[in-house]
């Protein structure tokens, strides 16, 4: 199980479905557990299926997006859990976004990586 590994990947489906480049989404939904829950960053709480509903919408919403992650790193990973953080970089030619993230992940032998995203929790990152 490597939760930076999983952190990575996961963003860079974000980053090819946001651009437009990647089909089919149900394989990173699936990497959702079903009761996945997640505070985006203006603090509203969303659950699996607004997962799907707004990937749906935002397929190809950004074509010129750069994704990057940084510092992603273990805070904890006992009894089942692990705690991971990590920022979040949205680059395009106009702006510059960016969000720090926890997240919540738990064991699944059928997964990438061997973990399933069970919670998120975002808030916003001033940038220059």
């Amino acid at each position: 199980m490597n939760a930076v590994d999983e952190i990575v990947e996961h963003h860079r489906f974000i980053e090819s479905w946001l651009r437009g480049t990647a089909a089919g989404v149900a394989g990173f939904l699936d990497m959702h557990a079903p009761d996945f829950t997640w505070y985006d960053p203006d603090g509203s709480l969303h659950a699996q299926p607004d997962l799907a509903a707004a990937m749906d919408a935002a397929h190809g919403s950004v074509p010129d997006l750069r994704l990057r992650i940084r510092e992603p790193r273990v805070l904890l990973d006992a009894d089942g859990l692990i705690v991971a953080t990590y920022e979040e970089h949205h680059q395009t030619e106009l702006r510059h976004e960016a969000r720090r993230a926890v997240a919540i992940l738990v064991p699944d032998p059928f997964a990438r990586h061997g973990l399933r995203w069970r919670h998120l929790h975002e808030t916003w990152i001033a940038t220059p």
